[in-house]
């Protein structure tokens, strides 16, 4: 795999989920408006639920890209691709489907008495819930697809494609609330409709790329069999770090109101964008990774590892460091609200704490994951598992929300630690502490420095408009600024610049 494919991969999935994030910048406050707060308490409810969910979704899709890539690297591999597809297929579908007859079992029963409501009846959420069912079912075998498109270096086409659904999902949504009923049902019902659409497209689009005449399809559980200890050694993983990520809103959900809960959605809404900025980063950058590893490209692996961390905190901690600093304008300048820029404001500049440790501990991770070194991973969710549930029980009884949010930041920190140390250890020339100040403190600093005079202009700014423009000014100065601090990014920037002179300068003396 090429630099220039490598590029434009990051490009296409850049491009593709930061116009998701403005999507939902966009969409979120017209949400509140039309739903309330409320409304939107469930829909993060709803997110949770596809997290949930992800036990199986990323225990398969993990295992599906990574031996997609695996094997298609290899010159006799890819005809293998189309039996190993069909046998995840077959098990992915089924326990997919088990899972959601569960979901609305339960929900049939006892979804009527979940939330404390103020503004809705039980009986729209209890529709809304068994809704919520339906469209978890059609939406989350889309990861299968993604995954394996991804696996081929179909990220291109894959972002396109995921940038299509989410306009159609966020835009379409608005459309039924404003012109067809505002109700959280008819969210919902478009979400089905949408992501039964996203899941049947994804899987046309895989399929016409990996079929090879005389090599069909067919359930194999050899196959099966040697990929299980990875795919299952994902599914603790992801079952582990579900709970811990997901276990905060399902504790929410019943001590605290569910106005509340939706103050804090809408505080996860803003730091989870966080991750479109992370995810198409560590899309493009993984399968390279599992390539390098399986010809045992050491030297060409730790420079890659390098230039990826250093670019997940370019891209990351400038938007954190503004957020931790300005939260309550951030929020102000978004939802036009002080009622909801009050409500959310310190669980935000919590939360994003763990958003960032986390997101940049990615390129780590994912060197584990392509050296198949799952056992790190496993230990430090189990060990977090043992903890921090009980903590995490403890500070919502006496603190409420905020006391969640802080055991995240807690959680975030210590992914970050642990998959630098065990991520980095079999790489030459990549260690804890160097890693950490070239790869992490230094952009983080100059963040948090453009943060910090952000905040000091914006003193006695009341217009909310005057306020955007600024902090969006604030936002494109402190990525120039991390950009530059990181000495592989800079050395990158100065070479092509100098490339690009030289050639204007031959161009113009041949002349």
């Amino acid at each position: 795999m090429s630099k220039i494919s490598i590029s434009k991969n990051i490009f296409a999935n850049l491009v593709s989920n930061i116009w998701l994030m403005l999507l939902l910048v966009i969409t979120t406050p017209i949400y509140v408006r039309f739903l309330g707060i409320e409304g939107y308490g469930l829909i993060g409810f709803y997110l949770s639920w596809v997290a949930i969910v992800g036990i199986i979704d990323i225990g398969v899709t993990a295992a599906a890209g990574r031996e997609v890539a695996w094997l298609s690297a290899r010159p006799d591999g890819r005809r293998n691709i189309p039996t190993l597809l069909r046998s995840l297929e077959v098990v992915y579908w089924g326990a997919i489907l088990l899972i959601g007859l569960g979901i609305l079992i339960g929900t049939f029963f006892f979804g009527k008495e979940w939330f404390q409501t103020k503004d809705i009846s039980r009986e729209v959420v209890w529709g809304a819930l068994m809704l919520m069912a339906i469209a978890l079912v059609a939406q989350v075998p889309s990861g299968l697809y993604i995954s394996g498109l991804m696996g081929l270096q179909r990220q291109v086409e894959c972002s396109g494609l995921i940038a299509f659904f989410g306009t159609l999902r966020a835009l379409g949504a608005v459309f039924v609330i404003w012109l067809i009923s505002p109700d959280i049902r008819a969210f919902f019902l478009w979400q089905i409709v949408v992501s039964v659409l996203q899941t049947g497209v994804m899987r046309w689009s895989l399929w016409r790329k990996v079929r090879m005449e005389g090599y069909p399809a067919r359930f194999s559980k050899e196959v099966l069999g040697s990929i299980k200890m990875f795919a299952g050694g994902m599914v603790l993983i992801t079952a582990s770090s579900i709970i811990l990520t997901q276990a905060d809103k399902l504790i929410l959900s019943r001590m605290v109101s569910l106005e509340v809960i939706g103050f804090y959605m809408l505080a996860w809404t803003v730091t989870s964008g966080l991750s479109r900025i992370a995810t198409p980063l560590i899309q493009a950058f993984a399968p390279y990774f599992t390539m390098l590893v399986s010809s045992g490209d050491r030297d060409t692996l730790e420079k890659q590892v390098r230039i990826s961390s250093q670019l997940m905190s370019a891209l990351i901690l400038p938007p954190s460091a503004l957020i931790v600093v300005l939260s309550k304008p951030i929020l102000f300048s978004w939802t036009g609200s002080e009622d909801i820029a009050a409500g959310a404001t310190s669980i935000m500049a919590v939360l994003v704490v763990g958003t960032a440790f986390s997101a940049c501990s990615y390129p780590a991770l994912s060197i584990l994951y392509s050296e198949k070194r799952l056992k790190p991973v496993i230990t430090v969710n189990l060990v977090s598992l043992l903890v921090l549930l009980p903590l995490l029980m403890m500070t919502v009884v006496h603190f409420g929300v905020i006391g969640a949010a802080f055991v995240w930041a807690f959680y975030g920190l210590i992914l970050y630690v642990t998959y630098q140390v065990y991520g980095l250890r079999n790489i030459p020339k990549a260690r804890f502490f160097s890693s950490t100040m070239r790869n992490f403190i230094a952009p983080g600093t100059v963040s948090f420095v453009v943060a910090f005079i952000a905040g000091y202009l914006l003193k006695g700014v009341e217009e909310r408009m005057a306020c955007g423009i600024l902090l969006g000014s604030a936002l494109i100065v402190g990525w120039l600024a991390a950009f530059l601090s990181c000495q592989n990014l800079r050395n990158i920037a100065i070479e092509k610049l100098k490339l690009k002179l030289k050639r204007k300068w031959k161009t113009n003396t041949s002349l």
